[in-house]
């Protein structure tokens, strides 16, 4: 199973969006979703299945992407956060992809060896504002994605060596990045 993980400068960013367009733009693709939250969350459990691909929650937009199976980590500590994140790798294993969204888990942690993994950061609003969690992983990204028509001219930060895709205002992903991503998780097609 191929692993693309997620993390963002902070709340907003786009994590959740860019990742939609990235399923979205690979229908080859059977894709699990898992959304790590260090909040709790009214669901119930630490690991919950979201079944409503209408849900307004980012669990049922990654369903409504395209997501065969999509799940919410809510409240746990990094260490069993990544436990929860192996279990909904299980819990999928029909599926080709998994998608992990957060700033917590790195990719070596879910994929198993010789399986592909692919790290964005999400970027958006200044620096002085992004989430401790997320400079914590500079070194784990293997990509930066710049939102909200932030321009890749005028970036400068700990990522600044990555490869960068910028994003015009309204839109979460560009063909560069999506060949970027399918590339490096080895499922071009052809």
């Amino acid at each position: 199973m191929a692993v693309l993980v997620i993390a963002g400068s902070g709340r907003g960013a786009g994590k959740t969006a860019v990742g939609c367009a990235l399923m979205a733009a690979m229908p080859e693709v059977s894709w699990a979703a898992v959304k790590v939250s260090p909040h709790r969350h009214d669901v119930g459990e630490e690991l919950w299945e979201e079944l409503d691909f209408r849900s307004d929650k980012d669990t049922g937009r990654y369903l409504a992407a395209g997501a065969r199976r999509a799940f919410l980590v809510s409240g746990a500590s990094d260490f069993r956060a990544a436990e929860l994140v192996l279990e909904a790798r299980g819990r999928a294993s029909l599926c080709d992809a998994l998608l992990v969204e957060s700033n917590r888990i790195a990719a070596g942690t879910v994929a198993r060896c010789g399986e592909a993994a692919v790290s964005l950061a999400v970027l958006a609003g200044a620096e002085a504002e992004w989430k401790t969690s997320l400079l914590e992983c500079v070194g784990r990204v293997d990509a930066v994605v710049l939102a909200n028509s932030v321009s890749p001219e005028e970036f400068v930060s700990p990522f600044a060596r990555k490869p960068v895709f910028g994003l015009a205002a309204g839109l979460w992903s560009v063909p560069e990045l999506v060949r970027f991503v399918r590339g490096r998780l080895l499922l071009a097609k052809g």
